[in-house]
């Protein structure tokens, strides 16, 4: 459902050329060189004496052919030095939006290919006993965008500060996540073959980060958007267990949004009606249609579905019932998570309509906590109920189940920061004075320490580095410790439940109230009466 949300009336374009495979030249003395699976890797030519740099490294054979639709396999060996000047090329993607969501979230256009299961690490470590904390970034965009290799995700500022960063792809759309009754029939199990990737990534860094200087038993999955949706089913995940010690999610959580997840037979009937739509009448002429025309088909499989192995249950179930892989958690929203998506409405008629039609007999209750008597107070009002629903919402449900275990510590943040832009900016669709605000996804240049390498439209001041530079060192510092405080930074309490404060971060960095909680209650209303049962927790 997240995806059909974040993509609804969306454009976009057919993916670019696949490029070549990487290239394997000899060794060059001036690089480091390291030994993983598969073979030796040398650090990029633009790496430094504090910062080495590996992009593009295999963690699973390329899942092409016979192997599209299998869980990864292992990494096809190479001879000699594997150079890590380029990023591989992406997952294959679906439609890139265009207007206000892809103007503002999706700019990349980076070479896509089947072939994309490579991931990248930045470290500074100078050897490799210095067990420094791992990050691993699981990307946003709907499970259908996106790639490691983004520049939101440079890893060098996290990594100035201690960390060992690494970046992956993962399979996209309905090669990520197709499910069918013959892959069924031939693994015991089909679907989630996105989040399949995630954890062999996870087992590569287990296996390999010790190299890089980093700890392979301190590892903390950082996540935003889908990527967060992702991380949160590997917190309950068993195939998931003891291959990372710390979360961060940003945004959202994969918990249901009025409807169950999808199980196993459910998808499986979906995938059959997919492969109906191609034309496609078994698994080998499936496996024979070109990526480009099963991406351009993606429909509604692109999501996280109950599987029956690395997922066993609902995820609110799970968190329920404490069958999950407990580990410190740290996650928030952002202010204006709404603006770059459709408005609920931008009329008075359109309001009371798509209200009625949309809540039933809760329509009453939305109205009463985001009231609107008149055109211009629509519009006022009109991303929020995507922000609160979508986005905080799940978050927060998915706080106050981690805070009710007990298990292991959180932490929650509210991200209020509104930077500038430059005076010719412009959107597609948009003037150049158009305020996005606090959005979804901007954060992450900020807990990242990006703000110079991701962002050229924006026009940043110190305000905004010093924001970076407290975020990423809470980041930083939850990654090393499970705890976001220390270094001088602004106490963080921690978050033990409905009645503690989230930390702002924004001009203001400091405990608030847990903001807009008459209308997160009437979220937990709809849900519930939606789902037909209580909240996890």
């Amino acid at each position: 459902m997240l995806a059909s949300v974040l993509l609804s009336a969306c454009g976009g374009s057919e993916p670019e050329p696949s490029p070549e495979p990487a290239t394997v030249t000899p060794y060059v003395a001036s690089r480091d060189t390291v030994a993983v699976a598969g073979g030796t890797v040398a650090a990029a030519a633009d790496s430094s004496r504090s910062l080495r740099i590996f992009r593009a490294i295999p963690f699973a054979a390329p899942p092409v052919g016979d192997l599209r639709w299998r869980v990864p396999q292992p990494v096809v060996a190479w001879t000699g030095v594997r150079r890590s000047d380029n990023f591989s090329a992406a997952c294959l993607m679906g439609d890139r939006p265009a207007g206000r969501v892809g103007s503002i979230l999706y700019q990349q256009t980076e070479s896509q290919s089947e072939d994309c299961l490579y991931l990248n690490v930045w470290t500074g470590a100078a050897s490799a006993d210095e067990k420094r904390p791992v990050m691993v970034l699981l990307h946003g965009g709907a499970y259908q965008l996106g790639a490691g290799s983004q520049p939101n995700y440079n890893g060098k500022g996290l990594a100035a500060k201690g960390a060992v960063v690494v970046t992956m792809n993962y399979r996209l759309g309905p090669l990520g996540f197709l499910a069918h009754p013959e892959l069924t029939a031939e693994a015991g199990s089909s679907g989630n073959y996105a989040l399949h990737d995630a954890v062999a990534a996870l087992k590569w860094v287990r296996d390999h980060i010790a190299a890089f200087g980093g700890d392979p038993d301190n590892v903390t999955v950082f996540s935003e958007s889908a990527g967060s949706a992702m991380a949160s089913v590997l917190y309950a995940s068993p195939l998931a267990a003891g291959l990372f010690h710390k979360l961060m999610l940003g945004s959202l959580a994969a918990l249901p949004a009025g409807t169950s997840m999808p199980t196993l037979a459910q998808a499986q009937a979906a995938g059959a009606a997919f492969a109906a739509s191609l034309g496609a009448s078994d698994l080998a002429a499936l496996r024979s249609r070109p990526a480009a025309a099963i991406m351009a088909g993606a429909g509604a499989i692109t999501a996280p579905i109950v599987d029956g192995v690395l997922l066993p249950d609902q995820l609110d179930l799970l968190l329920k019932s404490g069958t999950v892989n407990a580990v410190p958690l740290l996650a928030g929203w952002n202010a204006d998570e709404g603006t770059p998506y459709p408005p609920f409405a931008t009329t008075l008629a359109g309001y009371e309509s798509t209200a009625a039609a949309r809540f039933g007999s809760l329509a009453a209750d939305f109205k009463a906590v985001y009231p609107a008597t008149s055109d211009a107070e629509v519009r006022a009002m009109a991303y929020q109920p995507m922000r609160d629903g979508t986005f905080a919402w799940n978050v927060w449900t998915f706080a106050r189940a981690h805070a009710a275990r007990a298990q292991a510590p959180a932490y929650l943040y509210f991200f209020t920061r509104r930077p500038a832009y430059h005076a010719d900016q412009s959107f597609t669709g948009q003037s150049p004075a158009e305020r996005f605000g606090a959005y979804h996804s901007l954060e992450q240049v900020y807990f990242y320490d990006n703000l110079d390498v991701s962002a050229p439209t924006r026009a940043y001041t110190e305000v905004d580095r010093r924001i970076a530079s407290i975020a990423s060192s809470y980041l930083v510092n939850f990654a090393r410790t499970g705890d976001p405080n220390g270094g001088g930074l602004p106490p963080w309490p921690r978050f033990t439940g409905p009645a503690s404060a989230t930390m702002e971060i924004g001009d203001t960095i400091a405990p608030v109230a847990v903001p807009f909680q008459d209308k997160l209650a009437f979220w937990d209303r709809y849900y519930t009466a939606t789902l037909g049962r209580g909240l996890p927790f």
